[in-house]
C-alpha cells in the first residue's frame, strides 16, 4: 500500500520513518511503519500553543496514516485509547 499525505505532513513521515510515500509497502511494513511513528509521537515534547506544534503535527499523521491501513486491511482496526490511536486486528472479518 502507499500511503497518501497531506503536502504539509510528507517530509515529517519520510524522516520519522525512512520510507518515501511513493513506496508500496505490504502489511507488516505500514504497521511497523505506524508504531515507528507512535513511538516518535510519545517521545516528542508537548508543544500545545507553541509555533512549532511537532506533537500535534505527528498526532495527525499518526490519525491519517492508521485510518489508511484500517481501510486497506479487512482483519485490522482502529480504536481510540485517550485520544491516541490504536491498531487491533480483527480476526471476525
Amino acid at each position: 500500500m502507499k500511503f497518501k499525505l497531506p503536502r504539509r505532513q510528507r517530509k515529517s513521515f519520510e524522516s520519522i520513518s525512512g520510507e518515501s510515500t511513493d513506496k508500496n509497502l505490504n502489511k507488516k511494513e505500514a504497521l511497523e511503519v505506524f508504531e515507528t511513528i507512535k513511538q516518535n509521537f510519545s517521545l516528542a515534547p508537548n508543544s500545545f500553543g507553541s509555533k512549532k506544534g511537532k506533537k500535534e503535527e505527528v498526532l495527525e499523521m499518526l490519525l491519517i496514516i492508521g485510518d489508511q491501513i484500517a481501510n486497506e486491511y479487512a482483519d485490522c482496526e482502529i480504536i481510540l485509547k485517550q485520544g491516541i490511536p490504536e491498531i487491533t486486528k480483527v480476526k471476525g472479518k
